[in-house]
Order: structure tokens, then C-alpha cells, then sequence
């Protein structure tokens, strides 16, 4: 076995690579299985045949740890009594949340999140939408197409919608729990 982030070989009872000390199965730049450097779109190594291709969203554990369900309903009315500051409160807890659940604890927090998308006037948020999409996807567990759906529903400046749909993700995978 070899770390896909370094191509350092490595034993399969360990779980980050002592080279780049990144989580074994994590990366796209070497073949897990003979350590050869790949291109990151490759889907077979060239050296020994081996798929490169897996399907992280079905073998990601979740981690919803002090992360409380929130009612949606609840929500959309209180961002709507209060002109849109619970949406703002909302919104920050939702990315720190689904970043927690998904396991993309690195990516940018909710209050980063917010200041990008007013600094940009609503343009980092078309992109925040999409890597939501991302997320979803891996907490579900599925392979699919959300970060399409939340990126077509924030255009059409449905923005809300696409909260609920991440909260609901994240509901259910609390009570899976």
C-alpha cells in the first residue's frame, strides 16, 4: 500500500502516512497500489492496471458529534421575522456543521464563508453552494449530483431552499446516530 498523497509506501494498519502525515486513502497523485505518480483526473494507473477511482461519499464516517438538530421550518420563519439575521446566524452554523460532518474540517468556516460572500456581493456564495453540494453528498453517502441542484437553486436565488436541503441532510444523519 502507498499513500496517495506522496507515494510513500506505508503498512495498512496505519492511518496517516508518517512521510506527509495525510490520512491513507486521501489524495489523487499516486497509485495506492504501486506508488507510481498519476495525473489527478486519472481513472487507472498506467503502471499496474489498478482502479484509482472509489467511492469516498459510501466509506466516509460521518461525524455529527454536538452538532443539535435543527427544525427547518423553525428556521425559514425566524429568518424571516428577523429579515434575514437568523439566515446570517444560520448559514454560519450550517458550514461549520456540514464541514464537521463531512470531514472537511480544513475548509473555510461559516463566519470566513459569510464575510467572502458580502465582500463579493453574493459570488462566493454561488460557490459556497456548490462545495455544500459536495458535502451533502458524502454525508448521505451518495453518489450524486446536489452540488448541481444547490448551485441552480442559489441562481435562481433560492438561496433558503438550499439551507434546508443541507439541514435535512444533516437532521438525518444525526438521528442515524
Amino acid at each position: 500500500m502507498y499513500c496517495k498523497n506522496c507515494g510513500e509506501q506505508a503498512n495498512e494498519n496505519q492511518a496517516f502516512c508518517m512521510k506527509c502525515g495525510v490520512e491513507l486513502g486521501t489524495g489523487n497523485a499516486f497509485c495506492p497500489n504501486c506508488g507510481n505518480a498519476v495525473a489527478t483526473e486519472a481513472v487507472v494507473c498506467v503502471k499496474c492496471g489498478i482502479s484509482l477511482k472509489t467511492d469516498t461519499a459510501k466509506t466516509h464516517t460521518v461525524n455529527t458529534a454536538g452538532i443539535k438538530p435543527r427544525s427547518i421550518a423553525t428556521a425559514i420563519v425566524l429568518s424571516l421575522v428577523t429579515c434575514g439575521i437568523y439566515a446570517i446566524y444560520w448559514f454560519i452554523c450550517l458550514t461549520n456543521e456540514m464541514n464537521q460532518a463531512s470531514g472537511r474540517v480544513n475548509d473555510t468556516n461559516g463566519g470566513t464563508a459569510f464575510l467572502l460572500n458580502l465582500v463579493t456581493c453574493g459570488i462566493y456564495g454561488i460557490f459556497w453552494a456548490y462545495k455544500l453540494g459536495e458535502k451533502r453528498d458524502v454525508i448521505a453517502k451518495e453518489t450524486g449530483s446536489s452540488n448541481v441542484l444547490y448551485l441552480v437553486l442559489t441562481f435562481l436565488g433560492l438561496g433558503i431552499v438550499v439551507y434546508g436541503l443541507a439541514q435535512d441532510t444533516l437532521n438525518k444523519a444525526i438521528d442515524n446516530k
